[in-house]
């Protein structure tokens, strides 16, 4: 089971549950910026703490939200 951080990195993240991308910005529009060409040049190095702060939410919220669907992934293998 991965545990997630704000230290965790997004595209190491994306790499392994490449669901993510859209459930994200499905699950709350403000990550839409992460699905962009320019978000994903300019956030290939970010972790989720620099993820957080372009959505302009919490980190505890993202931090959340992607622990949420990953273990939805990692349930349903």
């Amino acid at each position: 089971m991965v545990k997630v951080t704000s230290e965790s990195k997004y595209m190491n993240l994306l790499n392994e549950y490449p669901l993510l991308k859209t459930d994200l910005v499905r699950s709350n529009p403000q990550f839409t910026f992460l699905v962009t060409q320019m978000g994903k040049i300019s956030l290939w190095e970010a972790n989720l703490e620099e993820v957080s702060r372009h959505a302009k939410i919490s980190v505890d919220e993202t931090i959340s939200l992607f622990q949420n669907l990953i273990d939805s992934y990692e349930k349903s293998d």
